[in-house]
């Protein structure tokens, strides 16, 4: 079904390259993207459309592009797909989303995937190196946040929908504990703790990036298994940069980041301009390098993985010159070259990370 309302173009190929290399590099470049299982833990893929205002025109009709051709020029295999969007049709609140408009997203986006020939949906670390052999990309299915009230049964109903990874709160205070702009930080609910077992038992990854400082602290305590910082960034080097208000709120503190890491777990590093400084509406790839180089030097090489937010859209509140949307995330290898990481070292926060993470948490 065509949708008639105009969309972003997803791959704009005249773009300059944003990290200038030698030829031994470009080389090198090469080589890396060729070997790289390339993973993003959170992204928005949907295609949204070219004005902003016709979102939720677009959100009400059941025919919606997806980012096959970004994520394959962006040299991804695996993409984690944030699902959310369609909950803003019933709320302005992200945090408030129902749990339905939730699903019905997931369900559209699977149903479109299954129609596309080299893209493939991934359940577990072993579909995803299988999809990397054969030359397919693919969606793991993941949401922004769990939306689902009260009702612990409806993870089972995530799951079996697909979705391996999930946050456990937005912005805002929900049953299982706080979000990161909450006025006051009360932590893991009861509810929350009983939530943080039952995702160890389904093999669920835990997703901490939108929660508050005390519930990610919590859930760290009660999971079982290892958990995620999926699309975050540092506080401590955020705010020798010049960190606004709201990106100390999703910035995540030392102490956290390394409470994730000795549990096993990872974090993403996001692109987002809003959160990893507030200098501008455009910022230089060195801004986003910066916090690569932080979290491996505070977390070691082995916890440190790629998680944009990014999307594919025209973007009005700014960007990250280089990763502006998912089709160009070579870049981050272009730059993490540039920074003097080794190829191995590449190699593992390109996606090597990711897929070890997984292996600790879901089963095959």
């Amino acid at each position: 079904m065509v949708n008639a309302i105009p969309l972003a173009k997803q791959v704009i190929s005249e773009r300059p390259e944003a990290v200038a290399l030698d030829a031994g590099q470009e080389k090198r470049f090469r080589d890396l993207v060729e070997k790289a299982t390339m993973i993003d833990l959170h992204e928005h893929p949907i295609v949204k459309p070219i004005d902003p205002a016709q979102l939720m025109k677009y959100l009400q009709g059941d025919s919606h592009e997806w980012g096959f051709d970004a994520i394959r020029h962006g040299g991804f295999t695996a993409v984690g797909t944030a699902n959310v969007y369609r909950g803003m049709l019933n709320t302005d609140e992200m945090s408030f989303i129902r749990f339905d408009d939730l699903l019905h997203e997931i369900s559209l986006m699977l149903s479109d995937l299954s129609r596309h020939v080299g893209a493939v949906k991934f359940s577990n670390p072993s579909e995803i190196e299988a999809a990397k052999q054969q030359g397919n990309i693919g969606f793991l299915p993941t949401v922004e946040h769990l939306a689902i009230g009260n009702r612990l049964e409806r993870l089972d109903v995530l799951y079996n929908a697909g979705v391996r990874l999930a946050g456990l709160t937005y912005r805002r205070k929900n049953y299982i504990g706080d979000g990161h702009l909450e006025r006051n930080d009360g932590g893991l609910s009861t509810f929350g703790v009983e939530v943080t077992k039952r995702m160890n038992d389904l093999g669920m990854v835990i997703d901490l990036s939108h929660a508050s400082f005390k519930t990610a602290m919590d859930a760290i305590e009660f999971s079982q298994t290892p958990v995620v910082f999926s699309h975050d960034g540092s506080y401590t080097l955020g705010q020798q940069q010049g960190g606004g208000e709201y990106a100390s709120g999703r910035l995540r503190r030392d102490e956290e980041l390394l409470a994730c890491a000795r549990k096993g777990g990872i974090v993403g590093v996001t692109v987002a301009p809003s959160v990893i400084s507030s200098w501008g509406t455009e910022l230089s790839i060195d801004r986003l390098l910066d916090h690569y180089d932080y979290m491996v030097k505070l977390l070691g090489i082995d916890h440190v993985a790629i998680g944009t937010d990014s999307s594919i859209d025209v973007r009005a509140s700014g960007f990250v010159r280089g990763v502006e949307t998912p089709a160009e995330g070579k870049n981050i290898i272009r730059g993490l070259i540039s920074r003097g990481y080794s190829d191995a070292d590449i190699l593992k926060i390109a996606g090597g990370n990711a897929l070890s993470f997984f292996r600790r948490v879901m089963s095959d």
